[in-house]
């Protein structure tokens, strides 16, 4: 489990450039991925031995990402006066 713990960690700084491609907003990219890597370490027990971890941690990150953009939209955008 600690090994698995260390590979999660390893993948950051890609997980990280690729909330920032995915926001274009530096913040709004570190919140994404802090919400990612909570999702993942939760979701854990069904994550299946031999599979892709960075294929498995970039779709939860980009899903993360659509069902933000699917929030906005149905809550409505803010706009300043």
């Amino acid at each position: 489990m600690d090994r698995l713990h260390q590979s999660i960690e390893a993948e950051i700084p890609r997980l990280r450039r690729y909330a920032r491609a995915l926001c274009r907003d530096v913040a709004a990219a570190d919140d994404l991925v802090q919400d990612c890597l909570t999702r993942a370490l939760a979701k854990l027990h069904l994550w299946q031995e031999g599979t892709d971890l960075r294929a498995w941690l970039f779709t939860i990150l980009h899903n993360q990402h659509v069902n933000r953009i699917r929030r906005a939209v149905r809550e409505g955008a803010a706009v300043e006066l």
